[in-house]
Order: C-alpha cells, then structure tokens, then sequence
C-alpha cells in the first residue's frame, strides 16, 4: 500500500477456496480509512472496468 497507494489495489476472494466472510472479515480489520476501504472494496474495480455508478 505504501509503494504503490490505495488507488491501486482491488479487493478479492478465492471463492469456492475461501469464504467470502473471511474476505469480508479481513478488508474489514484493514488499519484505513472508511474511504480508502471503500476504493478497495469496490471504488477502484469500477473506475477500471468504467462501471456506471449505482
């Protein structure tokens, strides 16, 4: 995260190989900021892939 920011990581799992609540529980217990976990979450996939806004 330092070397390269926030705005270049993306968020994933290993489904069928890891739950999603293990996902889910580790990008929860991440020490960011509310708006960094979202752009990690989801904000980052969406500017990449040019997904409209919900």
């Amino acid at each position: 995260m330092t070397a390269f920011g926030t705005d270049r990581i993306l968020f994933s799992v290993d489904y069928p190989y890891a739950t999603n609540n293990a996902g889910t529980a580790f990008l929860s217990s991440l020490p960011v900021s509310p708006a960094d976990r979202e752009r990690i979450a989801h904000g980052n996939a969406d500017a990449l892939l040019r997904l409209p806004a919900a």
